[in-house]
Protein backbone atom coordinates (compact mmCIF):
# COMPACT_ATOMS: atom_id res chain seq x y z
CA UNK A 1 0.00 0.00 0.00
CA UNK A 2 2.72 2.64 0.59
CA UNK A 3 4.56 1.65 -2.68
CA UNK A 4 1.19 2.85 -4.28
CA UNK A 5 0.47 6.00 -2.22
CA UNK A 6 4.35 6.86 -3.37
CA UNK A 7 4.01 6.36 -7.04
CA UNK A 8 0.31 7.98 -6.70
CA UNK A 9 1.78 11.24 -5.06
CA UNK A 10 4.87 11.01 -7.22
CA UNK A 11 2.88 11.03 -10.27
CA UNK A 12 0.67 13.94 -8.97
CA UNK A 13 4.14 15.88 -8.64
CA UNK A 14 5.42 15.42 -11.71
CA UNK A 15 1.73 16.41 -13.41
CA UNK A 16 2.20 19.48 -11.40
CA UNK A 17 5.75 20.26 -12.68
CA UNK A 18 5.13 19.36 -16.17
CA UNK A 19 2.32 21.79 -15.97
CA UNK A 20 4.42 24.70 -14.97
CA UNK A 21 6.46 23.89 -17.94
CA UNK A 22 7.44 27.48 -19.26
CA UNK A 23 5.54 28.81 -22.73
CA UNK A 24 7.57 27.47 -26.03
CA UNK A 25 10.47 30.09 -27.42
CA UNK A 26 8.47 31.44 -30.68
CA UNK A 27 4.79 32.57 -29.54
CA UNK A 28 5.01 36.22 -28.60
CA UNK A 29 4.48 37.08 -25.05
CA UNK A 30 3.19 40.22 -25.83
CA UNK A 31 0.29 41.68 -27.55
CA UNK A 32 2.35 42.71 -30.38
CA UNK A 33 2.53 41.60 -33.70
CA UNK A 34 5.00 42.26 -36.60
CA UNK A 35 3.30 43.72 -39.42
CA UNK A 36 3.30 41.22 -42.40
CA UNK A 37 5.60 41.45 -45.35
CA UNK A 38 5.38 43.68 -47.78
CA UNK A 39 4.97 42.70 -51.39
CA UNK A 40 6.04 43.72 -54.73
CA UNK A 41 3.45 45.12 -56.40
CA UNK A 42 1.53 43.31 -59.87
CA UNK A 43 3.27 44.84 -63.33
CA UNK A 44 1.60 47.05 -65.06
CA UNK A 45 -0.75 45.29 -67.38
CA UNK A 46 -2.94 46.21 -70.47
CA UNK A 47 -6.76 45.99 -70.55
CA UNK A 48 -7.44 44.35 -74.02
CA UNK A 49 -10.95 45.07 -73.44
CA UNK A 50 -10.30 48.75 -73.22
CA UNK A 51 -9.86 49.02 -77.35
CA UNK A 52 -12.85 47.59 -78.24
CA UNK A 53 -13.92 50.85 -80.42
CA UNK A 54 -11.39 50.24 -82.80
CA UNK A 55 -12.38 46.12 -84.39
CA UNK A 56 -13.26 47.05 -87.88
CA UNK A 57 -11.04 49.85 -88.43
CA UNK A 58 -8.43 50.01 -90.49
CA UNK A 59 -4.88 50.06 -88.94
CA UNK A 60 -2.92 52.90 -88.63
CA UNK A 61 0.33 54.10 -86.67
CA UNK A 62 -2.27 56.60 -84.58
CA UNK A 63 -5.12 54.60 -83.74
CA UNK A 64 -2.44 51.92 -82.50
CA UNK A 65 -0.92 54.60 -80.03
CA UNK A 66 -4.63 55.69 -79.46
CA UNK A 67 -5.41 51.91 -78.30
CA UNK A 68 -2.27 51.63 -76.77
CA UNK A 69 -3.01 54.39 -74.42
CA UNK A 70 -6.79 53.25 -73.51
CA UNK A 71 -5.70 49.90 -73.01
CA UNK A 72 -2.56 50.81 -70.50
CA UNK A 73 -0.16 49.22 -72.54
CA UNK A 74 3.41 49.74 -72.95
CA UNK A 75 4.28 48.66 -76.74
CA UNK A 76 1.81 47.24 -78.93
CA UNK A 77 2.25 45.59 -82.38
CA UNK A 78 0.35 44.70 -85.48
CA UNK A 79 0.10 40.17 -86.13
CA UNK A 80 -1.69 39.01 -89.07
CA UNK A 81 -5.29 36.77 -87.86
CA UNK A 82 -4.04 34.25 -89.49
CA UNK A 83 -1.25 34.00 -86.82
CA UNK A 84 -0.81 31.81 -83.61
CA UNK A 85 0.01 33.46 -80.24
CA UNK A 86 3.80 33.39 -79.93
CA UNK A 87 5.15 31.56 -77.04
CA UNK A 88 7.08 35.23 -75.84
CA UNK A 89 4.39 36.71 -73.50
CA UNK A 90 4.63 40.36 -72.33
CA UNK A 91 1.95 41.60 -70.22
CA UNK A 92 2.51 45.01 -70.84
CA UNK A 93 2.15 45.00 -75.03
CA UNK A 94 -1.18 44.85 -76.94
CA UNK A 95 -1.51 42.67 -80.00
CA UNK A 96 -3.61 43.81 -82.89
CA UNK A 97 -5.12 41.18 -84.81
CA UNK A 98 -5.28 42.47 -88.58
CA UNK A 99 -6.56 41.01 -91.91
CA UNK A 100 -4.51 41.37 -95.14
CA UNK A 101 -6.89 43.86 -95.54
CA UNK A 102 -5.89 46.15 -92.95
CA UNK A 103 -8.96 46.28 -90.85
CA UNK A 104 -8.31 45.25 -87.51
CA UNK A 105 -10.73 42.50 -86.50
CA UNK A 106 -9.21 41.49 -82.66
CA UNK A 107 -6.94 42.86 -79.82
CA UNK A 108 -5.07 40.83 -77.08
CA UNK A 109 -2.49 41.28 -74.88
CA UNK A 110 0.25 39.16 -74.45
Amino acid sequence: MKNGRSWLCLSVVALLVAGCEAPPKDRPLTSEVPEPPSFAPPPETCQASAVRFGLGLQATQALLQEMMQRAGAKTGRTVPATETASTAQDPTRLNLQVEPTGRIVGAYCG
